[in-house]
């Protein structure tokens, strides 16, 4: 009895219980459709996108790390009926008159549980070294904006509940995006040359941001948080330490900086 109890899984075995898993995880995950229809559907499309890339090599993992990427952006930027944002709670107005308000845009909400799903098991949490570098990438973007911009602080309700969201919602799935999806598919492509990855993905963030900066000033500054958050993939391939970085950035920006900056 002992040595059946020791004896390894046969490998046919265990790809069908992997299998399972992926297929009861996309089920638990349709459920999501049910609220918000299609775009809900795209959270058991985007994890199945995902478990093909991490299945595959070679071009049909190319060719699955395009179409999650595309996925992806079709769910964030709205492209799915159903991703109408969803007010939480009463916005704050600050002395200047502007609005924080805490609202969920679903489809990044939809790709946040997917990346979730993906890695949940605690593959790629933050070690000891990770640290001085997650400090690195955020403070940059921040002093260099206290700097031009001057501080605002503020505390109240909404800002607590809107840094919340942009934890568990808007940095989970746009690191899933730029760093897990881009950055590391670019790094294949580019082997010894991966650093380009870096500056790429880094344009491709600023150019993504452009409805949301309000000047050439502030797209520099977001330019300046996408290489920060690119260089500390590159240095220490963590994700999570890539949602650290930018939520802190995000968090102290709500708490310090004016918002939106000008």
């Amino acid at each position: 009895m002992s040595e059946m109890q020791s004896s390894p899984i046969p490998a046919a075995l265990s790809g069908a219980i992997h299998r399972q898993k992926i297929w009861l995880v996309a089920a638990a995950l349709l459920v999501c459709a049910l609220p918000f229809g299609w775009l809900g559907a795209m959270a058991a499309g985007i994890w199945l996108a995902l478990c093909s890339i991490e299945a595959s090599r070679g071009w049909p993992r190319a060719l699955a790390t395009v179409a999650t990427a595309l996925l992806m952006l079709a769910a964030a930027l709205g492209a799915v009926p159903g991703g109408e944002r969803l007010e939480l709670i009463s916005p704050y107005t600050d002395a200047a008159g502007n609005n924080i308000g805490a609202a969920i845009n679903p489809g990044k909400a939809m790709i946040a549980l997917a990346m979730i799903a993906l890695l949940a098991h605690g593959r790629q949490l933050p070690q000891r070294g990770d640290w001085p570098y997650i400090a690195a990438a955020a403070l940059i973007p921040v002093l260099c904006a206290a700097a031009l911009f001057g501080f605002s602080f503020k505390f109240a309700p909404a800002i607590v509940v809107a840094a919340l969201v942009n934890l568990v919602v808007v940095c989970i799935s746009e690191e899933g995006f730029f760093r897990w999806i881009l950055q590391r598919g670019l790094e294949r492509v580019l082997g010894r040359w991966r650093w380009l990855a870096v500056v790429i993905v880094a344009l491709v963030f600023t150019a993504l941001h452009t409805g949301w900066a309000a000047s050439p000033l502030v797209l520099l500054l977001v330019g300046i948080a996408g290489l920060c958050y690119g260089t500390l993939w590159y240095l220490r391939g963590n994700f999570w330490a890539c949602v650290a970085a930018h939520w802190s950035v995000n968090a102290l920006h709500l708490l310090l900086l004016p918002y939106p900056l000008h």
